[in-house]
């Protein structure tokens, strides 16, 4: 064979294979159900769903809403404020039944998410209560779906050296889910937290942490469509991450290590 029979013959190799990748990619996803009362993806139960989804909804669906303050441990001050926007994006798989048959969709075309992850946006305001006390609160709104979560959170600072370099501390979170008619979810969370501050100026420092968690996810389904049982999760992840202070600025970045693992990410100003 010539070598332009050969390169033929390559490219006519490569194409077979992408073309069955592709069709092997387009049986593996799953049939969407379609309600084109929302303008995007939507909380709402099919009535395919089983307990074994509903468990695996349960358990992931705690990681991808955990309260994620992106922050060190550094006790914040009392009478210190931050305000933050937040983004979390969680690698689970939008072709599970987990996720499949809880959501509905305005089209057939349209996926739960669109590249790696479920992405959701939120904003983040922090507070210094005490000398050694902080508190949270996170909300979020799709406005073009059904659904919405809130949470809270405290912080308590366990060690602090004199020079404020390293810190530990403990929280304790909850989040909420509210809009949907077919379920109510609750998550509740607990984790520990340690880090080391740097100066890099008079004016910006970076500081690395570290921490595990665990949280305890509870979700009831409150439709007729299905009669599953109420499921109770608990589950772990860990956590690193980096916040840097520039002047009233701030940026943070975050990897929790878990079952689906998650990116998220701060930017904020604080006085």
């Amino acid at each position: 064979m010539t070598r332009r029979g050969l390169s033929r013959a390559a490219m006519a190799l490569a194409i077979a294979l992408f073309q069955t990748q592709a069709a092997a990619q387009n049986r593996s996803r799953p049939t969407l159900h379609i309600n084109p009362r929302w303008d995007e993806c939507s909380f709402q139960l099919d009535r395919s769903l089983t307990q074994a989804a509903w468990r695996q909804f349960t358990e992931e669906a705690g990681l991808v809403v955990y309260f994620r303050p992106l922050a060190d441990a550094r006790p914040m001050g009392r009478g210190n404020f931050e305000v933050s926007m937040l983004q979390w994006q969680t690698n689970i798989d939008d072709a599970d039944a987990a996720w499949n048959d809880t959501f509905v969709h305005p089209d057939s075309t349209h996926w739960l998410y669109e590249g790696s992850g479920l992405k959701f946006p939120g904003l983040l305001f922090r507070a210094g209560v005490t000398a050694k006390t902080d508190v949270g609160l996170y909300v979020t709104k799709n406005i073009d779906a059904n659904y919405g979560f809130v949470g809270g959170q405290v912080q308590r600072s366990l060690f602090e050296s004199t020079e404020r370099t390293w810190a530990a501390a403990a929280r304790a979170s909850f989040v909420m889910l509210y809009g949907p008619e077919d379920l109510d979810f609750t998550l509740y969370g607990l984790d520990v937290v340690a880090s080391r501050k740097w100066n890099l100026t008079t004016w910006a420092s970076v500081s690395p942490y570290a921490g595990v968690a665990t949280y305890l996810a509870s979700s009831h389904e409150t439709t007729a469509a299905v009669d599953l049982d109420d499921e109770r999760v608990i589950g772990a992840h860990g956590t690193v991450g980096a916040v840097m202070e520039l002047s009233k600025a701030r940026l943070a970045l975050e990897y929790s290590a878990a079952k689906v693992g998650t990116f998220s990410l701060r930017v904020g100003i604080g006085w």
